[in-house]
């Protein structure tokens, strides 16, 4: 799960922190002397500096939007606002285009990198996503929502090791960050690390016991341990607090393929297929 900040008060927090930064010139990258957990990416002056994102801001471009606005009639929180709300309607080009109208005015608006990198991931441009967010990370070194998403991206270019990393910076900076803890979870099921990976599952639940992917990744570790009936305990638990989750109906499917019980393999699987269904019909 990627994490966003959609709390204003979490925006406003960080709005102020990133000003006072700015104000006082202290932009640094990651404060870990390890240089092999360093972020290497050449960011080529594209953290501008409050006075040079003024001095840009009269050229620049007035593109009409998809909502019919021109960019110049809509502020920045109402950017973020439709930026938001098409993440999560799944309309990821269109929040792209407001996100990027505010990253034009205000490069160094840190919730919006967040932002930047999350719709990135989802249209599976991963190398934008870490950029992004290193980019947020020069501002604030300690946002930890940015090592987690990082770490995500991380994980899916195939580099485990760097994301097993990057979600302990997130966990050392934020320990009550569940997302942070399922998605190491399911990074140890990946180097084969089981209790560990358990371990990370009930911590996510401790911190948050309805947030379904640690249901689901302490489901897929009952199923690769045997244990069936206690996988398939964690997948209805999963359903129980979100029944649309398609990754639990489709573990659900598998995990009675897999047993021989096709007839409820077959019903689990015509779930998911309704579920797409009506997720395609839904206006982009």
């Amino acid at each position: 799960m990627l994490s966003l900040q959609s709390d204003p008060r979490l925006q406003q927090y960080h709005h102020n922190k990133q000003f006072q930064q700015q104000k006082q010139q202290q932009v640094q990258l990651v404060p870990y002397n390890d240089d092999s957990l360093s972020l290497h990416s050449d960011f080529g002056g594209a953290v501008a500096s409050s006075s040079s994102s003024s001095s840009g801001a009269g050229a620049l471009s007035n593109p009409k939007l998809s909502n019919g606005l021109h960019a110049n009639e809509v502020d920045d929180n109402t950017l973020m606002a439709l930026a938001h709300q098409n993440y999560k309607a799944g309309n990821y080009k269109h929040a792209l285009e407001h996100s990027s109208v505010v990253y034009e005015r205000n490069p160094c608006r840190t919730d919006n990198l967040l932002l930047l990198g999350a719709i990135h991931y989802q249209l599976h441009n991963y190398d934008q996503c870490i950029a992004k967010n290193e980019e947020a990370l020069r501002i604030d070194p300690h946002f930890a929502e940015c090592y987690g998403n990082m770490a995500n991206a991380w994980k899916e270019k195939g580099n485990i090791d760097t994301a097993i990393r990057y979600y302990l910076f997130a966990i050392e900076l934020r320990p009550n960050f569940a997302d942070a803890w399922s998605n190491l979870a399911s990074a140890y099921m990946r180097k084969g690390r089981l209790n560990e990976a358990a371990q990370c599952c009930r911590q996510a639940l401790a911190l948050n016991p309805r947030l379904v992917d640690a249901h689901s990744n302490l489901g897929n570790l009952m199923k690769i341990q045997g244990f069936v009936q206690e996988a398939c305990n964690c997948y209805l638990e999963a359903l129980r607090i979100q029944p649309n989750f398609a990754i639990a109906w489709s573990n659900l499917a598998g995990l009675f393929m897999e047993a021989g019980d096709l007839n409820k393999a077959l019903q689990y699987y015509k779930a998911l297929d309704m579920k797409k269904t009506i997720d395609n019909a839904r206006p982009s």
